[in-house]
């Protein structure tokens, strides 16, 4: 999928340089995104997991439950990003949707996976949950419990109803943290129903999948958050973004929001909000 955004709230210059227009704003992917000054908000901590999967994968199914159960259990304080694997078991069945994607592969790369299902949470990549990853929502739980360092709150309108997304993504600093950091935004979208092999090794022809990632709209790696890092300091970000590709169905996607320690890769707080959609 094409990716295309560009700040919205305009370039900060240095003093008796010229504006620069919004015509002339240079557009392209990865752009780095423009901060301005942001309003305070109750840090929420939530957690995110990042989980791989495939149609051809019998104990990815047992994966979903867990985190469909996880899901019910934690709501909105819980963010899911499912990709599927660019090989083996993530390939599709002839004539069936491939929702693999060059972004996804490369996170796939990071961590190495060689087996499906797989799943990290906050993006640790010490800790790798598989099978139908029992264990994981009691550490989801106690992700969840932890005093967050930094809050992140997103909000994301197709107020035309024409594919055009206007998303901002805003965070406050619970606690001093001194590292760069980044935000990473991506499109899943959920209800997508295509074969699936089972535990029991049947086929399932219209199988839902949930959380299927679609694009990642910054940076595959998210783009740096200009910000000191101080305690009570708020900052926010505001980017359009154009869904290029006709087959995704907004009105059943989100939009997922993380930050990261820019070094480390490590999720410090995720958010997640559905589209606005006219009526």
């Amino acid at each position: 999928m094409k990716k295309i955004f560009f700040g919205l709230i305009g370039l900060i210059c240095l003093v008796g340089c010229d504006k620069i227009e919004p015509e002339n704003y240079t557009i392209y992917a990865g752009a780095p995104l423009v901060w301005e000054q942001g309003t305070s908000f109750d840090a929420v901590q939530r957690a995110y997991v990042e989980k791989y999967t495939g149609p051809k994968c019998s104990n990815c199914p047992l994966a979903d439950a867990t985190l469909d159960a996880a899901h019910h259990q934690f709501g909105d304080k819980l963010a899911v990003i499912s990709i599927n694997h660019p090989a083996g078991q993530g390939i599709p069945f002839p004539n069936q949707p491939d929702l693999r994607t060059d972004d996804g592969t490369t996170w796939d790369n990071y961590f190495g996976i060689n087996a499906i299902p797989a799943a990290y949470l906050n993006r640790d990549k010490a800790k790798q949950y598989s099978g139908s990853m029992d264990n994981i929502t009691a550490d989801i739980s106690t992700a969840i419990g932890a005093s967050p360092v930094v809050g992140i709150e997103v909000t994301a309108e197709d107020s035309e109803g024409n594919g055009k997304l206007e998303i901002t993504a805003s965070i406050v600093f619970a606690q001093n943290y001194s590292q760069p950091l980044t935000l990473t935004l991506a499109l899943t979208e959920d209800s997508l129903a295509y074969k699936q092999i089972l535990p029991d090794n049947s086929i399932e022809d219209e199988y839902v999948h949930n959380h299927m990632l679609r694009d990642v709209i910054t940076d595959v790696w998210g783009a740096d958050i200009d910000c000191t890092g101080a305690a009570g300091e708020a900052r926010k970000t505001t980017v359009t973004y154009t869904v290029s590709d006709p087959t995704i169905k907004l009105e059943n996607c989100n939009i997922v929001a993380f930050v990261s320690d820019k070094s480390s890769r490590r999720v410090l707080n995720c958010a997640q909000t559905r589209i606005i959609m006219p009526e």
